[in-house]
């Protein structure tokens, strides 16, 4: 929605009469204010590419006026809703640099975000455009703790998070099933000391006991289940972990790594 709601509506009015009420408009006649109303009514009807081009030329024929911001601002978002997201970024942000002060900064930082979050890929995929936009979110929260995008930033950020937490659960699976269980205990601890706080790391935890059984390091695997079983009682692997420490129980204290072997 606009933040110039007066004058935009006086805009509309006279580009109506400049143009008799039909569908002609001599834009030639239109001042900063009627311009922006005309290129603002495209962007309503969902014409974006047109409002993209009309916006354009607000911004470059009214230069210095103070309409220009808002122009840029839904220059961005004709771009954003085309689902052009590079572009809307370079928009965004040259809203962002110019104009320090418009009242249509903050939303634009927090669209930067949501652009980037937009063009993030699946979680076994590049994860490039995945960090970009947590980096963006965590500065907009930073930079405005009251603003009311605040909450949406945050839920953003830890799907964000999650993702990446996820990211390295699919390596530390994929050397899991092929019985490499060394490189698999390196993504569990990845998971565990950066992304602890997301739903992957229940699984992550469960999994780096097992890492450690298999590398029969059984008094750290004793450890890893238990505390496991202590945060995570009503976990699906509660009770192949509550197996994992019966079999721990016969392993005599002090055992050192590859001194006994049990059963899998």
């Amino acid at each position: 929605m606009s933040l110039r709601p007066v004058a935009l509506w006086v805009g509309v009015l006279a580009m109506m009469l400049l143009s008799g009420c039909g569908d002609r408009v001599n834009k030639k006649a239109l001042g900063p204010d009627e311009y922006f109303a005309y290129a603002k009514k495209k962007f309503d009807n969902g014409d974006y590419l047109s409002a993209s081009t009309e916006f354009t030329v607000v911004t470059l024929r009214f230069s210095g006026h103070p309409v220009v911001d808002e122009a840029q601002y839904y220059l961005a978002e004709s771009h954003f809703k085309s689902e052009e997201y590079l572009i809307a970024i370079s928009e965004y942000e040259k809203l962002i640099n110019e104009y320090p002060q418009s009242p249509f900064n903050q939303l634009a930082q927090f669209k930067v975000g949501l652009s980037f979050y937009r063009m993030s890929l699946r979680a076994e995929l590049d994860q490039e455009y995945t960090r970009q936009a947590m980096r963006r979110f965590q500065n907009f929260v930073e930079e405005n703790p009251s603003h009311e995008l605040n909450e949406e930033a945050q839920k953003l950020i830890a799907n964000l998070r999650e993702k990446l937490a996820h990211k390295q659960l699919i390596g530390a699976t994929t050397y899991r099933r092929m019985g490499i269980w060394d490189s698999a205990l390196i993504y569990y601890d990845i998971v565990l000391e950066r992304y602890y706080d997301t739903p992957s790391a229940e699984e992550a935890m469960f999994f780096r006991g097992e890492s450690l059984f298999k590398l029969k390091r059984f008094p750290e695997a004793q450890t890893a289940f238990t505390l496991f079983l202590e945060k995570f009682p009503q976990s699906e692997f509660a009770s192949r972990a509550k197996g994992r420490l019966g079999d721990l129980v016969d392993v005599p204290a002090g055992m050192e790594t590859g001194e006994a072997s049990l059963n899998d």
